[in-house]
């Protein structure tokens, strides 16, 4: 099997965005917030508050979405504001036709 040497980068619309780089990806940073800010000189407690933070995991599917309460609700404003702007129309699906998603 042959693996493409072509160079992946990534879309053009993640460059607003703060995001983990890769491994492998060099850090194009040149004053990186690591170097300045530190947990060391914070209470346990506000650490403990800040972590909550930084551990926050968008969801990858829609099952996962769908057990947070918060995304379910996000979702439904989403479906709402479409319905409201008359921009989404809900039809039944033809017999034998599979769904596609949307953004």
């Amino acid at each position: 099997v042959r693996k493409s040497t072509r160079v992946s980068k990534p879309p053009i619309w993640l460059s607003d965005y703060v995001r983990p780089n890769k491994q492998g990806q060099s850090n194009n940073c040149i004053y990186p917030l690591s170097d300045v800010i530190g947990y060391d000189h914070i209470s346990t407690k506000y650490h403990s508050y800040l972590s909550q933070f930084s551990n926050e995991v968008e969801p990858t599917t829609f099952h996962e979405a769908a057990k947070d309460k918060r995304w379910v609700e996000a979702m439904q404003a989403k479906i709402k504001a479409l319905e409201d702007n008359n921009t989404r129309e809900l039809v039944p699906l033809p017999l034998g036709k599979k769904p596609i998603g949307c953004k």
